[in-house]
């Protein structure tokens, strides 16, 4: 991807490809995989183009709670 750049003050930018404002069973199995395997929290949340309010939900079971378990039967 390009460089971008704010337009007032010249700061470099990450660019922001993914935007969810949700996550489905797939991308929280995804976290809980990312999580596991020594991903920062902040880290899972910019890969899954989310904020980390959602990635909590996830990681907590208060959201797609059997994602945990699927995720442990990938690692194996």
């Amino acid at each position: 991807m390009a460089t971008i750049r704010h337009p007032i003050t010249g700061v470099e930018l990450n660019p922001i490809a993914i935007e969810r404002k949700a996550l489905n069973f797939d991308e929280a199995v995804t976290a809980h995989v990312l999580r596991k395997r020594g991903t920062k929290y902040n880290h899972v949340a910019q890969l899954l183009g989310t904020n980390t309010h959602r990635v909590g939900e996830v990681l907590r079971g208060e959201v797609h709670p059997k994602a945990a378990e699927v995720a442990m039967r990938l690692l194996r």
